[in-house]
């Protein structure tokens, strides 16, 4: 298969905050099997009249592909969502067109691990308390005011996959102790971590001192995280998301933050992603990142690389490991797609 063959995979990102700027290395991991052209954007609607002849699509950031687009795709073999998360994209929607859908699951692991646990030492060290008391002058150790030992410590991770468990292993290193819940993981799963495995959140949450969260945001787990589970939490209790903003229900959190029933907060994502509430911003008890633990230049090039390779797997009608909505093969696109009501 060649270029010749006119195949194209279409590259969707944002044009604020995007992560491509040319596809180059898209471009070389497809060479000889299609062309690869990227489409920056603000809404999805601007991919109306250009996305219709897709080969295959690779998903950044959170554009929405969604039933308008995808009835559209006239004969589009796959589609790559280029993260873990894959809340942007009509599963059921692409199932019933046809499309199978698959995400990135295994790219930055080791980033949004080692950025989680520098989330935990830099709140539980008082790193932000003790680094502006120096730029102001001062160079008092007592500018770190009360400090947690972190040996025994008891974290408490919600979602047990790849970056919770890597998360554990981290945590074990530094002398915590770890617990964990998360129902769809096998039994038996923390005897190989030597960790403890909780059968309820809440259970789990009256347990933790550190509460670190690394589950996909789905309807189930929206708001996972909202008053009922945010009042088990205490004065003390450092709440960690790495994994995304609206399985935390950001307006208890400011209320839960503005009544001192929780002690600090390490957020990476939140619910309206770029917009910050102010209350956070003013905080002194909470550190935000920006979205950025996935990325290392290393990880984002493996990202990149993997998603590609993954628009070609579909385009060769090669077997793909990560699917994510059932869809195994594309449909024959000589008849109609059987789209949802």
């Amino acid at each position: 298969m060649n270029q010749e063959n006119g195949l194209r995979v279409m590259i969707v990102d944002s044009r604020r905050g995007g992560y491509l700027r040319e596809p180059d290395i898209e471009r070389e991991v497809l060479a000889g099997c299609a062309h690869a052209d990227l489409f920056c954007v603000n809404a999805a609607d601007e991919l109306l009249g250009r996305i219709e002849e897709a080969d295959a699509i690779i998903s950044w950031h959170h554009i929405a592909l969604q039933r308008e687009l995808l009835t559209k795709l006239q004969h589009c073999r796959g589609i790559v969502r280029a993260s873990v998360g894959y809340d942007n994209i009509d599963l059921t929607c692409a199932a019933a067109c046809g499309i199978p859908v698959c995400n990135i699951p295994d790219y930055g692991t080791e980033e949004v691990a080692d950025h989680t646990l520098a989330l935990l030492l830099a709140l539980a060290r008082r790193l932000r308390l003790v680094d502006r008391s120096v730029r102001e002058g001062g160079w008092d150790w007592r500018a770190i005011g009360s400090a947690p030992r972190l040996r025994g410590a008891r974290l408490g991770i919600i979602g047990f996959g790849r970056i919770g468990s890597a998360v554990a292993r981290r945590a074990t290193a530094f002398g915590l102790a770890v617990g964990f819940y998360d129902p769809y993981v096998p039994s038996g799963v923390e005897k190989a971590h030597g960790v403890t495995r909780y059968e309820t959140l809440l259970e789990l949450l009256d347990w933790s001192q550190i509460v670190s969260l690394h589950v996909p945001l789905t309807d189930e787990t929206r708001h996972l995280i909202g008053r009922v589970e945010l009042a088990r939490l205490t004065s003390e209790t450092i709440l960690i998301n790495t994994a995304r903003g609206e399985v935390i229900e950001q307006e208890a959190l400011l209320e839960c933050l503005a009544a001192g029933r929780l002690g600090q907060a390490g957020l990476d994502v939140l619910s309206e992603e770029p917009q910050v509430p102010d209350a956070l911003r003013a905080s002194d008890r909470v550190l935000l990142t920006a979205h950025s633990a996935f990325y290392a230049d290393a990880s984002l090039a493996e990202l990149r690389s993997k998603a590609a390779a993954a628009a070609r797997r579909f385009l060769l009608g090669q077997p793909e490991r990560n699917l994510l909505n059932g869809v195994t093969h594309a449909r024959d696109f000589k008849t109609p797609p059987r789209v949802v009501a």
